[in-house]
């Protein structure tokens, strides 16, 4: 627990508002995800997603732990190299690659998994470019998750995913196809990451099931990766448990079935790869920030604080994030209240008609369970992104300073 005086000190040195990394539960979720899965098949892989929080420290973390790096972008195959990574545990997704991308990947032995007819086509360029080359890539498959009732289970309810290579056996004849008149290329990874509804057990059995089948139909002899994606549960606060949630254990035990069961799977042995972001950061990032005004408007109580619900949760979902008021003295006042940001928009609010002790100015206010899409979400909007620090022993390191005018403004022409 912080005291006022702890975050008084941390706000002297750092400014306010600001983020806390917590490494140890950063780190015993990577080791409780290699532990479930691990054990049950014994070439696990875990790729951390960095399009979650790629917070260079993390990443660097992840690379110390022998973890891939799983990335989306450019910006992120890049990050990773930065942070020595080595480029044979990068995994490059994403629906948009150039090719100077696919190139400079591929000549790194990072695993490409293609997205698209495109890619494929970027992918025989850079084949007769290098014909002596035995190139290896991967593919993402597009699954489709609906239920026997036919309800879909993909993100939003959406009857098709996106992403990916639709894999109906004659579609993957066709790729099958085009792929061996470009010669010198093999298939080497299956990708299956399917954003769901729910996160279920179900769909990530179903995601392996498709891609063994996928691998042992088409692909029999080069797959080395299967790759069932990200998106599992990670460890959730009480206060923010709608319903009974899976864990690392419930998605381990239903995957690793599928392989050790599989015929083709027994035979080749390729390697099973998880790409958790939420799982491992979301409970390892607290915001905190400092109480600026309290007001009472026909009845309501707004506790106003420096920070805005986009360094809390992005993407404005209605639910309250578990939180600890950091107060100066301990008074026993206690009524309902929203704490609200310090943007311009009315629907700025961080925290929603919460009943406890009322802060007054100058106390501060933790919120947990931010590390998912906080960071990479948040805009330049209004207000400097703010200082991110780590706990070392009684002290804290800056791992991301306060952005200043110059940072935000640099490449603009005045």
């Amino acid at each position: 627990m912080l005291s006022h005086t702890k975050t008084k000190k941390i706000e002297a040195e750092f400014g306010s508002p600001f983020y806390i990394f917590d490494e140890t539960a950063f780190r015993e979720n990577y080791d409780d995800i290699v532990s479930a899965f691990g054990k049950r098949y014994e070439k696990f892989i875990l790729a951390y997603s960095y399009k979650t929080n790629y917070l260079p420290y993390l990443c660097g973390i992840i690379k110390s732990k022998g973890g891939f790096a799983e990335v989306v972008s450019r910006l992120e195959y890049d990050l990773a190299l930065k942070v020595g990574q080595k480029p044979d545990k990068i995994v490059f997704n994403g629906p948009v690659k150039r090719y100077e991308d696919i190139e400079l990947a591929l000549k790194n032995n990072s695993i490409v998994n293609l997205d698209s007819w495109s890619e494929i086509d970027l992918l025989a360029k850079y084949a007769k470019k290098n014909p002596n080359r035995k190139i290896k890539v991967g593919l993402r498959i597009n699954i489709g998750l609906s239920d026997k009732s036919g309800r879909s289970h993909i993100q939003e309810h959406l009857k098709t995913g996106r992403f990916g290579f639709d894999p109906s056996d004659s579609n993957m004849k066709k790729v099958v196809s085009r792929l061996s008149r470009i010669g010198n290329v093999t298939v080497n990874s299956l990708h299956g990451h399917t954003s769901t509804t729910n996160r279920s057990v179900w769909c990530y059995q179903i995601i392996a099931e498709t891609l063994c089948r996928i691998a042992e139909n088409f692909f029999s002899e080069s797959v080395e990766y299967i790759n069932v994606g990200g998106g599992i549960f990670g460890y959730i606060p009480p206060q923010m448990r709608w319903a009974k949630t899976p864990s690392f254990d419930d998605y381990a035990k239903a995957v690793c079935k599928v392989l050790k069961t599989n015929k083709w799977v027994r035979r080749q042995k390729p390697r099973l790869m998880l790409e958790p972001g939420i799982a491992m950061v979301a409970n390892a990032l607290s915001f905190i920030t400092k109480v600026i005004s309290i007001k009472d408007i026909r009845g309501r109580v707004f506790v106003t604080v420096d920070g805005s619900a986009y360094n809390v949760k992005p993407t404005f979902h209605k639910n309250n994030n578990p939180y600890q008021i950091i107060k100066k003295k301990v008074i026993a006042q206690r009524c309902t209240f929203s704490v609200v940001g310090s943007t311009c928009m009315e629907k700025d609010y961080i925290l929603t008609e919460i009943t406890d002790v009322l802060p007054g100015v100058g106390d501060f206010i933790k919120i947990d369970n931010v590390g998912a899409y906080t960071i990479v979400l948040t805009p330049p909007f209004i207000n400097p992104a703010p200082a991110i620090v780590v706990r070392k022993s009684d002290t804290f390191k800056l791992v991301r300073s306060k952005q200043t005018l110059n940072d935000m403004f640099k490449n603009y022409a005045f």
